[in-house]
């Protein structure tokens, strides 16, 4: 019989070796949910980043998975380096289960943000003159609602009307994961259309230099300079992406720095 400190120890030795592994290859037990199109540990794994599970979430995993196979194992074992190009066109859920899967993020420069609000991602491979676009079909949410009939309900007091509170978030939190195991199970053409296209694509992000603005003193990207300043400091207008998409933002000068 094992005894308890020889048990810690083979499972910090276990550890130990998945660590070394996923130095070599960070997303190596991703990539291989993704070959073997393990839908329920690919939701899992992007519920790691999204925060919980959720029909949105699903939807973007499996147009994902599924993206990918057709695009070719050469797109699977991207890594990030911007080869796999993902363009998204909302900034909602559907996002994040894009991310997860494909690896292209908005850090890494892999991911364009098209402000279109639609529920749709394009797979491209640079130097490929096709790629392929999903989009989920109108009728999405009524095989939502079959398939966990008390989600949309529970939605719309939590999310929408921001009621309910500790135990209502306990609870969609539990019925969106009811809901997004059940997503997964469906057949893929009841969800979605595959298309090959003719993707457009930016080109490489630029290296820039850094410069450190003459007012407030922090350093930024020299591209996003006026005249020595930040764009807060210069009263420049900016953008952000938030909820409703991309949008303008002004922004008030801020006072000369005082540092010495």
């Amino acid at each position: 019989m094992v005894g308890l400190s020889e048990l810690k120890t083979q499972q910090s030795s276990t550890l130990d070796e998945r660590i070394e592994s996923l130095k070599q290859n960070p997303r190596g037990e991703f990539l291989q949910a993704i070959r073997d199109k393990d839908l329920a540990r690919c939701l899992v794994k992007t519920a790691e980043i999204h925060g919980h599970f959720c029909p949105g979430s699903a939807l973007g995993v499996m147009a994902s998975v599924y993206g990918l196979h057709m695009l070719g194992l050469e797109s699977i074992s991207s890594d990030g380096l911007e080869g796999l190009m993902a363009v998204v066109e909302i900034n909602a859920c559907f996002a994040d289960g894009v991310q997860a899967v494909s690896g292209c993020t908005l850090g890494n420069n892999a991911l364009v943000y098209r402000d279109l609000g639609r529920m749709a991602v394009t797979f491209a491979l640079r130097g490929r003159d096709n790629g392929v676009r999903i989009r989920v079909l109108p009728d999405f949410s009524s095989r939502v609602a079959e398939a966990a009939p008390k989600f949309y309900p529970i939605m719309e007091k939590v999310i929408k009307n921001r009621e309910g509170g500790a135990k209502g978030k306990a609870d969609f939190r539990e019925i969106g994961r009811d809901a997004a195991f059940a997503l997964i199970r469906l057949p893929f053409e009841e969800l979605f259309v595959i298309e090959t296209i003719q993707p457009l694509l930016p080109e490489y992000a630029p290296i820039t230099q850094s410069v450190v603005c003459a007012n407030c003193g922090e350093m930024i990207m020299a591209t996003k300079a006026v005249d020595g300043l930040c764009l807060i400091c210069a009263g420049e207008e900016y953008r952000q992406v938030e909820g409703k998409g991309i949008v303008a933002k002004e922004s008030c000068r801020q006072p000369a720095s005082t540092k010495s």
